[in-house]
């Protein structure tokens, strides 16, 4: 039980069974920027290791 406490302590601290808020940040800021008219548009959250923080 204490693991799984220490595992969800800080759920923004980049691990892999967090929240991905920067995927989350990047995707509103893409969706907010393509609806202004914007074309120079941020890159994607990359995967690592197949998981996105």
């Amino acid at each position: 039980m204490e693991g799984i406490g220490d595992a969800s302590e800080d759920p923004f601290e980049r691990s892999m069974n967090d929240v991905p808020m920067n995927a989350l940040s990047r995707t509103i800021e893409i969706d907010l920027r393509s609806l202004l008219g914007e074309r120079d548009l941020p890159a994607k959250e990359e995967r690592i290791e197949n998981l996105l923080y």
